[in-house]
């Protein structure tokens, strides 16, 4: 699990980063579907589901 919290964060942290680049008006060559709002919660849902991972860890690992 602790792979999978690893990648889980590093994708959240790039979302974010997308996100916030998206909402300054820097031109991505993406479609407009992609807003700051989405990259935002993309990077959320990615974030909670990394703390999931990190917390479910048992003993046997």
């Amino acid at each position: 699990m602790t792979v999978l919290t690893w990648i889980l964060g590093i994708l959240a942290g790039l979302c974010a980063a997308m996100g916030i680049v998206t909402a300054a008006g820097v031109d991505t060559m993406l479609s407009e579907a992609f807003s700051a709002m989405f990259w935002l919660s993309l990077a959320t849902v990615l974030m909670l589901g990394c703390i999931a991972a990190a917390v479910s860890r048992t003993v046997y690992e």
